[in-house]
C-alpha cells in the first residue's frame, strides 16, 4: 500500500490507494475493543525501513499517563500500571500528591519512588512539566519555570531523560484554551524566548524537551512545529505526536491526509507517540473506539524506524487493560513474558 522511505518521506505507489489512516464509520457507541483485527500482510511488513523488527521489539514500550490511576502511594500505582499491561508511564508529580511542577522534591521520597517502579518492572522515561510559557502574567512564567528546574534537578533520581512542555497561550486562566493572539508574532516571540531559557536549564541536566503541538496552544499545528524545529535546531528538542490534536472532528475525512503530512513533517524528530483517539463529536476516547486508525498509523512509525515510548491517553482507568490488549496487537512482540 505504501513504503517509507525514510522516517521524513511517505511515498504512494502509483495507481494504488492512499494509505488511510481513518477508520471506517461504526455505529454510536460501538467500541472497537471486542475484536482485534490481524495486521495485513501488506501493512505488517517484516521490511520496517531502516531499523530491524527485532531490534525495535526490545526498544517499544507501551505506556499510559500515570493520572489514569488514582492511587494512594507509588507503590500501588506503579502495580495497577503494570497489572494493566504497561511497561511505562507518562509520570506526573500529581500522581504522588504533589504539584505538576512541585517548588521542590524530597529526594528520599523520590528514591522511595524509584525502588517502588522498578520493582514493579516499570520504567519512568517522561514526566509531565506543563505550564503555560507565554502566559499574560509573567510571574506565571516564572514561577512555572522554576518548577520545570526542580523536575530537570530531579531527572537522574527517577530516571526520565524527557519533560514535556505546554507551548503556552495568551489565555490568562486556562493553558489549555486559544486566545486570538496565539497567532501573533509577540506569542511566538515569547514562546521562543521561553523555550531558550528551558533549553539551558536542559543542557545543565542532560534532559530532553518534548513539544507537542496543540491547536489552542501557539505551536498549534505540524507546521508550526517543523518551523520551530527548523529555527531551533536542537537535539534536545523532541516532538510529542498525538493525533487527537493534529486532526479535527468536523473535517475528519481528511484525518488521513492531515496525519500523512504530520508525520512527513516531523517523524524525524518525535521521541514520543501518544495514543489518544477522537470519537466523531470530538472527544477524547481510548484508541480502537474512534475514527483515527491506530494499526496503521503505529505501522507507518514502526516502518520509519521508530522505537521510543507510546502512551495511551484520553480514557478512564476502566479502559486501561482493554486498551494495552488492543495496542499490544499493533505492536512487534517483545520476545518474552514481562
Amino acid at each position: 500500500m505504501f513504503d517509507c522511505v525514510s522516517p521524513c518521506q511517505v511515498v504512494i505507489r502509483p495507481h494504488q490507494k492512499p494509505l488511510s489512516l481513518v477508520e471506517p464509520d461504526k455505529p454510536s457507541g460501538e467500541a472497537r475493543h471486542t475484536k482485534h483485527r490481524k495486521l495485513s500482510p501488506d501493512i505488517c511488513s517484516s521490511n520496517l525501513g531502516r531499523v530491524s523488527r527485532n531490534r525495535i521489539s526490545k526498544l517499544l514500550e507501551l505506556g499510559i499517563f500515570a493520572k489514569t490511576f488514582d492511587r494512594k502511594t507509588s507503590a500501588k500505582l506503579a502495580d495497577a500500571i503494570a497489572l494493566a499491561g504497561y511497561d511505562c508511564t507518562q509520570f506526573n508529580m500529581a500522581s504522588i500528591g504533589l504539584e505538576t511542577l512541585p517548588e521542590e522534591l524530597d529526594h528520599a521520597r523520590l528514591d522511595a519512588v524509584k525502588r517502588d517502579f522498578e520493582a514493579s518492572r516499570v520504567g519512568v522515561p517522561v514526566v509531565s512539566g506543563t505550564y503555560n510559557m507565554i502566559a499574560p502574567d509573567p510571574d506565571v512564567v516564572e514561577q512555572g519555570r522554576r518548577g520545570f528546574r526542580v523536575l530537570a534537578e530531579a531527572s537522574k533520581a527517577l530516571g526520565y531523560s524527557t519533560i514535556t512542555l505546554c507551548t503556552g497561550t495568551r489565555h490568562a486562566a486556562d493553558k489549555w484554551k486559544s486566545h486570538p493572539d496565539n497567532a501573533g508574532k509577540g506569542a511566538w516571540r515569547d514562546f521562543r524566548a521561553e523555550l531558550d531559557r528551558l533549553l539551558e536549564i536542559a543542557e545543565a541536566h542532560d534532559v530532553l524537551l518534548g513539544v507537542e503541538p496543540e491547536p489552542s496552544n501557539v505551536l498549534s499545528s505540524a507546521q508550526a512545529a517543523r518551523r520551530l524545529l527548523d529555527e531551533v535546531r536542537s537535539d534536545r528538542v523532541k516532538i510529542v505526536f498525538d493525533p487527537f490534536n493534529l486532526v479535527d472532528w468536523s473535517t475528519r475525512e481528511h484525518a488521513s491526509d492531515t496525519l500523512l503530512r504530520a508525520y512527513d513533517l516531523l517523524a524525524d524528530s518525535t521521541s514520543i507517540v501518544h495514543a489518544q483517539d477522537m470519537r466523531n463529536d470530538g472527544n477524547p476516547c481510548a484508541p480502537g473506539n474512534g475514527f483515527i486508525n491506530f494499526e496503521r498509523l503505529l505501522n507507518l512509525f514502526l516502518r520509519g524506524g521508530f522505537s521510543g515510548p507510546i502512551i495511551a491517553h484520553g480514557f478512564d482507568e476502566s479502559e486501561a487493560a482493554s486498551t494495552a490488549k488492543f495496542l499490544r496487537e499493533l505492536l512487534p512482540s517483545k520476545g518474552s513474558v514481562r
